[in-house]
């Protein structure tokens, strides 16, 4: 009777009607596992937990003018790809790519984009709500395990001024917000804390975030947002990029201003000591592609030139920034540090690959992460 109780089955319920839900419930079990295990291996089934798919995003991939819009490399063989495919016009459509140890899967389609994150080890891809803030739809989170792919939708959790080390931050979710998801217990929430964007967490498990209105400061904290530090970088612009090394030794930032020939660099600071030094770094590349990188030996990496013109990789060392040697090839960003740095090429019609790096440049590989 207890277990029946369980079942949501009363007691008073007579003894055959009970095996005859028992049974028809069973054979709907088996049933859906049949179908599950009949389907094509070169499009694994996902599990629902609790969110509902949509269509699926393999057609989004593949199609003629697919292209790729983000990727999030963990190792060279766990990474996430956000593609998207705009041949309907105005209405494009989104999808990602997940890489676990050589075993892929694919999202469903979702109008869209997918913001790729790292999860710890795993890379993982999360697709926004449509109306641009959590409390207004749903938030779906996919991932891919030892046990195949699995799509879960977020719950919405109340603002709050702290997290924990093992939440993400991320501010490519919902635009201009910082947001917090928690993998492990599939939630997401909006961070009301003194930072507001750029957030990025270090080895130590200090995160470091940008703020002010008019200006900006860099902010930091090492509990979880119970505690701040702070520092002023520049008193007339609020614009800008932070990069931050593993160790948090390292950290640079650029100012950037916005003129009639888009955003150029107005100033360029670099600290080797964890931000209680600052000098401003000589001959920085006029403008940015996207935000540098920072390494644990004193040195960085960014993308940039003369706006207009096609992006160069520069090297940030003894306070100067020179050209470096380079890709051999065009870059439309670049990430990671120094064991793997990775970004996605632009041929001359459209993005569909990606080179990474092992030796800080000296040699690259190519791939279609799809």
């Amino acid at each position: 009777m207890e277990l029946l109780e369980r079942c949501g089955l009363p007691r008073s319920m007579p003894p055959f009607l009970v095996l005859g839900v028992l049974a028809a419930t069973t054979s709907i079990v088996l049933a859906v596992v049949h179908l599950a295990s009949h389907r094509s291996p070169a499009d694994p089934p996902i599990a629902i937990e609790p969110a509902a798919a949509g269509r699926s995003g393999s057609a989004v991939v593949n199609s003629e003018r697919a292209q790729v819009l983000s990727i999030t490399m963990v190792t060279r063989n766990r990474w996430a790809a956000g593609w998207s495919d705009c041949t309907t016009g105005p209405n494009c459509k989104f999808a990602a790519v997940i890489d676990r140890d050589g075993a892929r899967a694919t999202a469903p389609e979702w109008p869209v984009p997918y913001a790729t994150l790292r999860a710890d080890k795993e890379a993982i891809a999360v697709a926004p709500p449509l109306e641009g803030t959590l409390a207004g739809g749903a938030t779906m989170m996919f991932r891919l395990t030892y046990d195949g792919p699995v799509l879960t939708k977020l719950q919405y959790r109340l603002p709050t001024s702290t997290f924990q080390k093992n939440e993400i931050l991320s501010d490519r979710i919902v635009p201009g917000s910082i947001v917090v998801v928690n993998p492990e217990e599939s939630t997401v929430r909006m961070l009301r804390t003194r930072g507001t964007r750029s957030p990025v967490c270090d080895e130590s498990g200090r995160c470091w975030m940008l703020t002010g209105i008019g200006r900006t400061d860099v902010v930091w904290t090492d509990d979880g947002g119970r505690t701040w530090g702070s520092r002023s970088l520049d008193t007339h612009n609020q614009l800008g990029r932070l990069a931050v090394s593993p160790d948090g030794q390292t950290l640079l930032s650029t100012s950037v201003t916005v003129g009639a020939t888009g955003q150029t660099v107005s100033k360029m600071q670099i600290s080797t000591d964890r931000g209680a030094n600052w000098t401003t770094v000589e001959n920085p590349p006029k403008s940015l592609a996207v935000s540098p990188l920072a390494f644990d030996d004193g040195t960085a990496l960014m993308l940039g030139g003369r706006p207009g013109d096609r992006p160069r990789l520069y090297r940030v060392r003894d306070g100067g920034a020179k050209l470096d040697r380079g890709y051999p090839g065009d870059l439309a960003d670049l990430s990671g540090d120094a064991q793997l740095m990775y970004g996605s090429e632009v041929p001359k019609r459209r993005t569909t690959e990606v080179v990474l790096s092992t030796d800080q440049g000296a040699t690259w590989t190519k791939f279609a992460p799809r």
